[in-house]
């Protein structure tokens, strides 16, 4: 229990840099578009004039502002926004059918078992292909939305083994990092694109051309920066939730091997990636299907540590 508390709290300060990492690298952004529309003299004076305010700071001020209504309107919004684009049921109490009565009992399980004080929604999605994710910005209005084809292939430990999964992400507290972080790298790239062209103007002084330059720089290597941060948290949390699903199922990582293993052959025996057509929620699939560049880890290496496991 201790050894799983302490890695819990490694991996919770992990991710908390990398969030102030994002806060650092929005607000310089913010900066740097403010030191080309006062056209500044040279980079560190518009750096001084602009962090000390004597000069206002308005594009980096209305950047956060922005950025906090978006992530305001996200976590009022998120159910729906993850949701779109596929039919959904949420599973109130027993459910309507045995199927939904089955599902709501496994729930109520694990929340016994893991001894919680909270309940997530939870929602059966109709899609063709096996997945699952939770979300959420607290443990309070948190949910764990399952696939109807997953539900329908895997057995009843292996469905319990995936909700425990991702009822895991939800007792570690990085739904709100996925949020967050999400919301925080699509502003910064979007500002990035269009920080570039604003201001635009051949008798900017030397510092407010330095850094239009070094955000041209960006408009290249920020998307770069932005998938690895994302590749590192969100394979640290993968594999978290899945110690943390063996965890919960008593030290038992087998439904969790067969269960990634049937989830991967869905996947590789047809491309869904058409078919799924809501990029919110790609991050926080239990399954991540894009070859290149996943924020996932591979099916091998996490199979690979939930058998070492099983041997202990």
């Amino acid at each position: 229990m201790v050894m799983f508390e302490e890695i819990i709290a490694k991996n919770k300060l992990k991710t908390n840099c990398v969030i102030v990492l994002y806060l650092f690298i929005f607000v310089f952004i913010g900066l740097l578009v403010d030191i080309v529309r006062i056209n500044a003299p040279s980079l560190s004076y518009g750096f001084y004039v602009l962090i000390t305010f004597q000069v206002l700071p308005v594009v980096t001020l209305v950047l956060l502002g922005v950025a906090a209504c978006v992530i305001g309107y996200t976590i009022g919004n998120f159910q729906r926004i993850l949701l779109s684009g596929n039919e959904y049921k949420e599973i109130i109490n027993r459910g309507e059918n045995r199927i939904e009565s089955e599902l709501s009992s496994i729930l109520d399980e694990l929340i016994l078992e893991a001894r919680l004080e909270f309940r997530p929604k939870l929602y059966l999605m109709e899609a063709p292909f096996m997945n699952a994710f939770a979300s959420g910005w607290h443990r309070d209005n948190s949910l764990i939305a399952l696939t109807t084809t997953l539900v329908r292939n895997l057995t009843r430990d292996e469905v319990k083994a995936v909700m425990a999964h991702e009822l895991s992400h939800i007792r570690h507290g990085d739904i709100r990092l996925t949020l967050m972080v999400g919301v925080l790298s699509n502003i910064m790239l979007l500002v990035v694109n269009y920080g570039v062209f604003m201001f635009l103007g051949n008798n900017r002084d030397n510092g407010a051309n330095v850094a239009r330059n070094i955000l041209l720089i960006l408009q290249f290597i920020l998307p770069l920066i932005t998938i690895v941060l994302q590749m590192f948290l969100s394979r640290s949390r993968e594999y978290m939730a899945d110690s943390g699903a063996v965890y919960l199922m008593n030290g038992d990582s087998m439904p969790m091997i067969r269960a990634l293993q049937k989830i991967s052959d869905n996947y590789a025996k047809s491309d869904f990636s058409q078919v799924d057509n809501n990029p919110t929620r790609s991050a926080l699939y239990i399954f991540g299907f894009k070859e290149m560049f996943s924020t996932h880890p591979s099916i091998e290496n996490r199979i690979r540590i939930l058998q070492r496991k099983s041997r202990r």
